[in-house]
């Protein structure tokens, strides 16, 4: 795992998947700068940290990526509450293992 700051999330970003997430990473840093600058605040640049290393703790494993994003569908497009519930669940527990494993 990289270290939880900006430079070495963006290197772990840009190996994972540079086509899809490093632009979304990079707009959201950019983001979180601009609100910090505006709010006084160093909060929306934690949350950035806290995103993207459980986003590299995910993906770094791309069955448990594939899982996570099977999980993410059926909760968006499922009919079946149930359904819809055990998967909400289980990407509580894909993102609560990803942290542990990552030594949070």
């Amino acid at each position: 795992m990289p270290d939880k700051t900006p430079a070495a999330l963006r290197v772990a970003v840009t190996r994972l998947d540079p086509a899809n997430a490093l632009p979304q990473f990079d707009k959201h840093w950019d983001e979180a700068t601009q609100e910090a600058r505006d709010t006084f605040t160093l909060t929306p640049c934690r949350a950035f940290l806290e995103h993207w290393f459980g986003w590299v703790a995910v993906h770094r494993l791309p069955s448990v990526a594939a899982r996570l994003a099977e999980c993410e569908r059926i909760v968006a497009t499922s009919d079946d509450r149930a359904e819809r519930r055990a998967a909400a669940a289980e990407i509580s527990r894909i993102l609560a293992t990803a942290q542990e494993n990552a030594g949070e």
